[in-house]
């Protein structure tokens, strides 16, 4: 996992080609009334308390489809590739067809009731943001997918315009590159609320996953990515990226 870390910490920022580097960077809308939801949470789980919250994971993913939702992955990380941050035990994805969906989930009394039952016993602490997918990508999921390894990047623009346009045009020029060597995008969020304030909120969440190590070492190595990545780096103020692998 270390030498695949080392590829990866330089890939790990490529976005979507299916989506529109401009729009990536901002809400298109505050009204997300009518918009899927997908609500990204990163649990740190007491000791010893794993099969409990496996019980509040697997009651709760039943409940979630009495409104229309599911959690879509599990990622269980395994290392911190970039950034700061004590390495979560689990982070989860779970997709809403609307907000409305989520506040009524939340308000289920037998949600509630399970949160008294596990939560406080098996959750040390958690981190959450809500967001929607960028209009413009259409969501992929592989079958037999789940054994690859996985990676979260939060990522973190710099606020100068001039940086959000020079990620912009890193995108666009990554993107003609980057399908060549077999990275797959799952998702690309775009958080508009945190459920806490203990972790900053990020400009952008990517989830993706690699078909192998072999094509990520040739991209990295690639003359055309290597004179991309500086421009790339510059216009971010922050990046924490996870890897991990999908039980979920």
């Amino acid at each position: 996992m270390k030498s695949l870390a080392t590829l990866l910490l330089t890939v790990c920022l490529m976005a979507s080609c299916n989506t529109n580097g401009q729009n990536q960077k901002q809400l298109k809308s505050n009204n997300v009334k009518d918009q899927e939801i997908i609500n990204t949470a990163l649990f740190y789980l007491k000791e010893g308390k794993e099969k409990d919250f496996e019980k509040l994971r697997s009651r709760g993913n039943v409940l979630l489809q009495k409104y229309g939702a599911r959690i879509e992955r599990v990622i269980k990380p395994k290392m911190i590739a970039a950034g700061e941050l004590e390495l979560p035990d689990e982070i989860h994805f779970a997709v809403y067809p609307n907000i409305e969906a989520k506040e009524a989930f939340d308000k289920d009394p037998e949600f509630i009731q399970l949160k008294k039952d596990y939560v406080a016993n098996s959750v040390e602490k958690m981190f959450g943001f809500i967001s929607y997918n960028d209009e413009d990508f259409e969501f992929f999921r592989e079958i037999g997918d789940s054994k690859k390894t996985y990676g979260v990047a939060l990522v973190y623009l710099k606020e100068e315009k001039k940086f959000k346009d020079q990620f912009a045009e890193y995108h666009k020029e990554a993107c003609a590159i980057i399908p060549e060597f077999g990275t797959h995008f799952e998702r690309f969020l775009l958080p508009f609320a945190s459920a806490n304030d203990a972790l900053e909120q990020p400009n952008e969440i990517h989830r993706f996953y690699f078909e192998s190590e072999e094509g990520m070492q040739q991209m990295v190595n690639d003359h055309r990515m290597q004179q991309l990545f500086p421009k790339r780096d510059e216009a971010l103020s922050n990046l924490i990226f996870i890897l991990g692998e999908a039980i979920q």
